[in-house]
């Protein structure tokens, strides 16, 4: 294919730029910070700083994985769930086993699958369904996702077999001089107990005591610790645990809800069934309208589902995040020219710990997005300052010199903070720019003076005060 990537790396290997950030705000203390900026036309780079360096993505990865998507599937791309069957069929009855493929569609939900069934036409199976998962293999969750974030949904499972986001949403009723109440709706196949206690702030922190919840299957949650009271209900959002039990009851409530009568059970497989007749299908939206998801709302269970499902698509075999990170990687260097050199992935989000990325890798991927018309499409799905998405209320860029000028995708994780996108300037010219900043932190009584109202927090001052100089052109230090 050809490639519309003009040749970044050289230009920065060739000719050195490292111009410093034109403010006087320093960056973060102790912290490690990179940018590069360019002209979003003809690709120049016109300052950068430690360009080279490997930091922790987090969201801004989901560039490199959208814009695989849009390279190697295009924007009108959508996920197919079939039904199928094995077996003989007379009129509204089947003899056999129906089989629900799973594709790892993440924008399912329960009341499509009942629709997917209704349109089947059989209102009796003599046999089992089969709920098959035969398109993605290895775990559901990527190498690096910490531990103690798994009970929640960001971080739900990305299964082949996905419904209502693989999440149910509850919420701890905690009022003052109460016992702590945990509730999730009836019609959640899960169950949820809670042993909190109701304690101010002060008491918490000398308790050392947080809110903390415990997982056994077949999706039950124990919630202990402790939480500050408020007079309505903290709102609660668990990731499932056990996929196949979460798609084994939403699939008996579908059958109840379409009066359809199953003489056998509901079972897991994972089994090639290209040869069984389709019954009936559901598609997805497009991949445009998924992508908006995964870059303006910086959807974790969207990205990672593209992921697994580039790598299924690019290497004909079940999707993985192993085979996934490398088809990535394969596409971006056939389809694009951009060589990710010692660049590491370890998912499509961003959300683990593992992943490492140059700017100047972001810098090329968003080079591309402006010049390469298969993923020109992309452009129009990032959040914009004060507008929209995951840049709406973000703090930094809410100054009515920012306000309407960045169109960025954001990339926040413990002790990192980053941007990467593009800016308008005063002048009328359109730059593209990375921002990364990792290893963020600051001490206790720090913290606590800003809690109080004295002072900022650095980051956010240095992102804000580095896009307002960039927006007004103030670029005349230099090294």
């Amino acid at each position: 294919m050809k490639s519309y990537f003009i040749g970044l790396i050289g230009l920065i290997a060739h000719f050195g730029v490292n111009a410093t950030v034109p403010v006087t705000t320093a960056p973060p203390a102790n912290s490690q910070t990179a940018w590069i900026l360019a002209d979003a036309t003809t690709g120049e780079v016109e300052s950068s700083h430690n360009a080279q360096l490997l930091l922790k993505p987090a969201s801004t990865q989901k560039l490199l994985t959208t814009l695989a998507g849009a390279l190697a599937l295009g924007p009108d791309w959508r996920y197919k769930t079939q039904v199928r069957y094995n077996g003989q069929l007379r009129d509204d009855q089947l003899v056999g086993d129906v089989l629900i493929d799973f594709v790892g569609d993440p924008s399912l939900t329960r009341e499509q699958l009942q629709a997917l069934l209704k349109r089947t036409g059989i209102r009796r199976i003599n046999g089992n369904v089969l709920l098959n998962q035969q398109r993605f293999s290895g775990y559901d969750r990527g190498n690096g996702w910490s531990w103690n974030d798994l009970s929640v949904c960001y971080t739900s499972p990305v299964s082949a077999l996905i419904l209502d986001r693989n999440c149910v949403q509850g919420a701890l009723y905690a009022r003052p001089n109460q016992a702590a109440r945990a509730t999730v709706p009836a019609h959640q196949p899960v169950s949820i107990s809670a042993k909190v206690d109701v304690l101010n702030r002060t008491e918490q922190k000398r308790q050392f005591c947080s809110l903390e919840v415990e997982m056994t299957p077949p999706n039950q949650y124990r919630l202990t610790g402790c939480i500050g009271p408020r007079k309505e209900p903290w709102p609660l959002r668990f990731a499932i645990q056990d996929v196949d039990a979460w798609g084994t009851d939403l699939t008996r409530w579908a059958l109840k809800q379409n009066g359809i009568h199953l003489s056998g059970g509901i079972k897991a497989s994972h089994i090639t069934a290209s040869d069984w007749p389709v019954l009936a299908h559901h598609h997805s939206p497009p991949l445009k309208e998924l992508s908006r998801r995964i870059l303006e709302r910086s959807d974790n269970l969207y990205a990672d589902s593209l992921l697994r499902t580039l790598g299924a698509e690019h290497f004909n075999q079940a999707g993985s995040f192993s085979n996934g990170t490398q088809a990535v990687r394969d596409i971006l260097q056939q389809e694009a020219n951009i060589d990710l050199g010692p660049a590491w992935l370890a998912d499509g989000s961003g959300l683990s710990a593992h992943n490492i990325v140059r700017a100047q890798d972001l810098l090329a991927v968003l080079l591309t997005i402006t010049q390469d018309p298969r993923a020109n499409w992309l452009m129009g799905l990032l959040p914009v300052s004060g507008e929209s998405g995951t840049l709406r209320y973000r703090r930094s860029v809410q100054s009515a010199t920012l306000k309407g000028k960045i169109t960025a995708k954001t990339g926040t994780i413990s002790h990192v903070q980053n941007l990467a996108g593009f800016i308008d300037t005063h002048t009328g010219q359109r730059k593209a720019f990375v921002l990364l900043q990792n290893g963020l932190s600051i001490s206790p009584q720090h913290e606590k003076n800003i809690a109080a109202g004295q002072g900022e927090w650095p980051a956010r001052r240095f992102e804000r005060e580095w896009l307002e100089a960039q927006v007004l052109g103030n670029s005349d230090q230099t090294n």
